[in-house]
């Protein structure tokens, strides 16, 4: 039998996460829901520590303004 504290849902701002979708050498993508409204998002977690170390934090931000600006059918909106 699972304990609780396994079951546990870890809580950023106002998501719940969920299992791993995704993982890259910088970053994880979550399944999240929103607790307010119980909508369902990715959530991409980045591993800052790994960023500093290979000097990719301007091009994270390049990539977050990217993201920002395009409006797609075939790719993912960028909400917060």
């Amino acid at each position: 039998m699972a304990s609780s504290s396994s079951r546990a849902k870890v809580r950023v701002g106002k998501y719940h996460l969920g299992r791993t979708l995704g993982e890259g050498t910088f970053a994880k993508v979550k399944f999240a829901r929103n607790c307010e409204t119980g909508e369902n998002f990715a959530i991409k977690i980045l591993d800052k520590d790994k960023l500093l170390k290979h000097k990719m934090i301007d091009q994270i931000k390049r990539e977050i303004s990217t993201m920002k600006l395009i409006r797609h059918p075939n790719v993912i909106r960028m909400y917060e």
